[in-house]
């Protein structure tokens, strides 16, 4: 007959990894969702800066092009990855490695966001070429900053509320059996 303590802690398991199939299953549709709204933007962005091109003759506009085109691969192959990561989870891996991996999975920052920084850069870049004259350029780098702090701030708001109690819950779960 399994204790108490077993029972509570079998039923913490099974409802956090119900939890978590859900959210993995939600995180992988959205990231696939993204992804390809990034690989049409690629030719889309590829045609437009040829155009503008062939019209002006500026190189400004192939900068800008490439460093659009460069930030959008760079995000199309980044949400690639999240999307296998979330869409192939492995849930029958023991158990204390399958919570490691829930508890780095659902961290806010990781290791790759060097490469969102990377593609960020890229479309500041292209963002910038686009314009002409200081003024507009320092109106772009206000307004593209503003953005992407916005966006952090958003994205770190419902981290806290829906992925850091997954993360707390692995964290518990795995000292618990650790010991």
């Amino acid at each position: 007959m399994k204790t108490f303590e077993q029972q509570t802690e079998n039923n913490g398991l099974s409802h956090l990894v119900s939890k978590l199939k859900t959210e993995d299953s939600t995180y992988a549709n959205i990231s696939k969702v993204i992804q390809i709204m990034y690989w049409l933007f690629i030719p889309l962005f590829l045609i437009m800066s040829v155009l503008e091109y062939n019209k002006t003759g500026n190189t400004d506009e192939l900068i800008s092009g490439a460093g659009f085109l460069l930030g959008f691969l760079i995000f199309a192959l980044l949400f690639g990855k999240y999307y296998n990561e979330y869409k192939y989870v492995d849930y029958s891996q023991p158990t204390v490695k399958m919570l490691r991996q829930a508890v780095h999975r659902y961290q806010p920052f990781q290791g790759r966001m060097i490469w969102v920084l990377l593609a960020l850069i890229c479309i500041d870049i292209g963002l910038t070429f686009d314009k002409k004259g200081d003024a507009q350029i320092m109106e772009t780098q206000i307004v593209f900053i503003g953005a992407v702090v916005f966006g952090l701030i958003v994205g770190l708001i419902i981290w806290n509320f829906k992925y850091k109690p997954l993360r707390d819950d692995a964290i518990r779960l795995l000292r618990e059996i650790e010991g």
